[in-house]
């Protein structure tokens, strides 16, 4: 049998490119469980409806939707929503943020990576890097040693830490330092 140098130089390569490979070793343990954990769903450009009664009650609109199942966790990016009242065909509250997370089991959410919200029925816009909803409490955090922003139709303008507003009673209130212009109303 004749061999030719060719072929010997191809099995010595073949040979040293598996001993290569054969030496080399991952270190597993470096990588993170987040890392590691991988999503059971992928959707991307989504545009999801939610209509309750016949009538729309949500709008949503993402370039990416990550379903992790185990943890009941949608990780959304650059989500834009419209949030609709019980019988109203206009929305009451726009939103936008970078990232979105939201809990299934609890309802709870946290948007993150640039947060604006329009609340139309408050004249009120508030913006954030972070906010953070408890749904079961139907309150709105935002983060104790980042500022939120809110502006009013009228002219209101305030910047503050520790920011918390309560759904049920529609109020809010800065528990950290706080500045800016407040227009109080007259009547």
């Amino acid at each position: 049998m004749r061999v030719s140098k060719l072929n010997i130089r191809g099995v010595l390569i073949l040979f040293g490119a598996v001993f290569i490979l054969l030496s080399c070793s991952f270190d597993y343990s470096a990588i993170s469980e987040s890392e590691q954990e991988k999503p059971d769903l992928v959707m991307q450009d989504v545009d999801y409806v939610r209509v309750t009664d016949g009538k729309i009650s949500l709008h949503m609109q993402a370039d990416q939707l990550d379903r992790f199942e185990q943890k009941r966790l949608l990780q959304v990016q650059n989500i834009r929503f419209e949030q609709f009242s019980k019988g109203k065909l206009e929305a009451e509250t726009v939103g936008s943020a970078g990232v979105a997370q939201f809990w299934t089991a609890t309802s709870d959410a946290l948007f993150s990576d640039g947060v604006r919200l329009l609340i139309k029925s408050e004249d009120l816009a508030v913006e954030a890097k972070s906010l953070q909803w408890n749904n079961s409490q139907k309150k709105l955090y935002g983060p104790q040693d980042d500022q939120v922003l809110l502006k009013k139709a009228d002219g209101s303008l305030l910047v503050g830490k520790s920011f918390s507003a309560d759904g049920r009673s529609r109020s809010w209130q800065f528990a950290g330092s706080v500045s800016g212009t407040y227009q109080e109303e007259t009547k």
